[in-house]
């Protein structure tokens, strides 16, 4: 009986230090951990000249997750230059190894750049690029490129772009931009360089057809700087992907699949409108969407300031003495200094709200970034034509609108042309006028019969009772 209550009791604590071993989360209780991973060791050091090393090992102060933070391995994130094959990362709980697919070169100077996006078990993420470079031969150049990688047809930064330095003996030196287009090479040998900027939609580090790309040449010693317009490339050309009319059948708005060249001009006679039979509709104006937004502008404002000039001369005569002046000015410059003085205390505020905030979760207090985002150098690109007739068009009719010498960003030339109807007409307004002005002349006739009914009541004299003759005695 003894010996089955041991071998119970020996099964039951084995399957509780089975169950304990299985379950490797944290204990329950102490305070929550709210910290990102921590960097205790890169190997080799950074802007250290050494020979050609197994791996770049990075010890981080806690078991980091093998799946980062906006990527499907840690992969992604890693970034060697120059480029030699595929990054290959190894995950070790808290270390990860880095090397080439194809191996460290001699006499190189490499640069490592890991995005943000290394994160623990729970979720907390390293928000910073990690650095590091190294030489396997030879000093450390303190060269750089900087520019910004934009999208031009949408007018801002491509985030993550990949921009490529390549070399005359085709060496590709390779960066990441950050979440706004701006990147920055470092420490390539000085000479020429043929730059290329491209948005990385697979994550896969190789330049794809269907990636807008742009690329320029350098040749710098020390620093240089480079912008980037990317766009599609093709030899299509532009297609017509809509006909939008408004103001009264008079005016076409002509949207083309992709954008036109900023200084792309459209001439009248480059313009047609087929009717149905082939007659043309006389083009009175053709602009693109920037001429077409400024002449808009310049209406409007022509409207503002003859409204502006109407209240002025309607406007109370006011004393403007220049004691009255003074005084205006000096308000408004109190008012100006006390809005100024409360944005900055809000500032305060939330800054030291921010900073309790890091402390309360044991993280270091890193202030935002406030740097503008960059603005492009080039003008912008519209896909957007205006197109303004003679005649208004029929309703419910189909024409067909064909614009020549239409020249995309990649110079290829093109004549689209489209076929569109036009909307109904719209009876809805008329029907309901008609329906008010007859309820309007039926309640005016009931009107005037009930004060004729009313006049002729009031006229007709009162009934005459006859007056019975006096008998009394006299």
């Amino acid at each position: 009986m003894l010996r089955r209550r041991a071998a119970a009791l020996l099964s039951a604590v084995s399957l509780a230090v089975a169950a304990a071993c299985a379950n490797q989360g944290m204990p329950p209780g102490g305070p929550p951990d709210n910290a990102p991973p921590r960097i205790l060791a890169i190997t080799p050091e950074n802007a250290s000249v050494i020979g050609k090393p197994r791996d770049v090992e990075i010890r981080f102060d806690e078991v980091i997750s093998e799946t980062p933070k906006g990527a499907q391995d840690l992969r992604e994130l890693v970034f060697i230059s120059p480029k030699s094959g595929q990054a290959r990362v190894s995950w070790s709980r808290s270390r990860i190894s880095i090397r080439p697919e194809k191996g460290w070169k001699p006499n190189t100077v490499y640069s490592i750049q890991i995005r943000a996006g290394i994160q623990d078990l729970r979720a907390n993420g390293i928000d910073s690029i990690i650095r590091l470079v190294f030489s396997t031969g030879g000093p450390i150049p303190a060269t750089r490129i900087t520019g910004v990688a934009f999208d031009w047809a949408a007018g801002r930064g491509i985030p993550g772009s990949v921009v490529e330095a390549i070399a005359e003996d085709s060496t590709t030196y390779q960066a990441v931009a950050d979440s706004v287009g701006r990147y920055e090479l470092r420490h390539l040998p000085p000479g020429p360089y043929l730059l290329r900027a491209y948005a990385d939609r697979n994550s896969n580090r190789e330049l794809e057809p269907l990636e807008i790309w742009d690329s320029v040449r350098v040749t710098f010693t020390e620093s240089a700087e480079a912008e980037f317009y990317a766009f599609q490339h093709d030899t299509v050309g532009l297609r017509i992907t809509g006909v939008e009319v408004s103001d009264s059948n008079r005016v076409l708005k002509v949207t083309f699949d992709k954008p036109y060249r900023p200084e792309q001009q459209f001439l009248i006679d480059s313009v047609l409108v087929k009717r149905p039979d082939s007659s043309l509709v006389m083009v009175r104006l053709a602009q693109t969407a920037a001429q077409w937004a400024e002449a808009d502008s310049a209406r409007k404002k022509a409207v503002a300031d003859s409204t502006r000039a109407a209240n002025a001369a309607n406007a109370p005569k006011v004393d403007s003495t220049p004691a009255m002046r003074a005084r205006a000015d000096s308000a408004m410059r109190a008012r100006r200094a006390d809005s100024i003085e409360a944005a900055a205390a809000a500032a305060r505020r939330a800054r030291q709200a921010a900073e309790r905030e890091a402390r309360a979760r044991g993280v270091r207090y890193v202030p935002p970034d406030t740097t503008p985002p960059p603005k492009m150098n080039r003008p912008k690109v519209f896909t957007e034509m205006f197109i303004r007739l003679d005649t208004a068009l029929a309703p419910q009719t189909q024409y067909r609108v064909e614009v020549r010498g239409v020249r995309s960003l990649g110079e290829v030339v093109r004549r689209p042309s489209r076929v569109f109807t036009t909307a109904r007409r719209d009876t809805t307004t008329r029907r309901d006028t008609t329906a008010r002005t007859d309820t309007t002349t039926r309640r005016d006739t009931t009107a005037r019969r009930d004060t004729t009914t009313r006049r002729d009541t009031t006229a007709r004299p009162a009934p005459v009772r006859p007056v019975p003759p006096d008998t009394t005695r006299k």
